[in-house]
């Protein structure tokens, strides 16, 4: 889109705002934010009052496959979700922990579109997760996540379509 998608406005408020409600709502406190660089760690915790923590995703590394190796927490269910999914709500991460019930043996459950996986939507058991991704090659993760491991979760009535949907082009903001 040109623009940090983080301080994007949608009805009022910044993106990032948005999706750190819906976490919070859905009873997710430990809420860790991959950023940029310092400057945007800074602001971020601003608007929190210190109350998210950041991971700075620094240039020479290998992207989201590093940040999810540095900062995922030790030992829990974690929810992934992008700053660009302000859909994805408490609903939606509530829906997606219930999938746990039924797929506990899994390394995580991963929503799929009629675009495939979207692995970064999805909930991980963190330690097991961390041990499958430090054994593996660097690769995308929509790859990664369609091993056996992983329980495909079909998202399929228009209404949870729609919290798929993230924030990649203007048009995008258009229903």
């Amino acid at each position: 889109m040109g623009t940090d998608k983080a301080s994007l406005i949608l009805n009022g408020k910044m993106l990032i705002e948005i999706v750190v409600k819906n976490l919070q709502e859905a009873g997710i406190l430990n809420i860790i934010v991959s950023v940029r660089d310092q400057e945007q760690s800074e602001w971020i915790k601003e608007i929190f009052n210190g109350k998210i923590q950041t991971v700075i995703d620094s240039k020479g590394k290998k992207g989201i496959w590093d940040v999810l190796i540095f900062a995922l927490p030790r030992n829990e269910i974690v929810q992934i979700i992008s700053v660009d999914s302000p859909w994805f709500d408490r609903e939606s991460i509530e829906s997606l922990t219930k999938e746990w019930e039924d797929n506990g043996t899994k390394i995580g459950v991963v929503p799929w579109s009629e675009n495939g996986p979207e692995p970064l939507l999805m909930q991980v058991k963190s330690l097991e997760f961390l041990e499958l991704i430090r054994n593996s090659n660097p690769m995308p993760l929509r790859n990664f996540v369609k091993s056996n491991s992983f329980a495909k979760i079909e998202w399929e009535n228009n209404s949870k379509m729609d919290s798929l949907r993230n924030l990649n082009y203007p048009r995008d903001l258009i229903f």
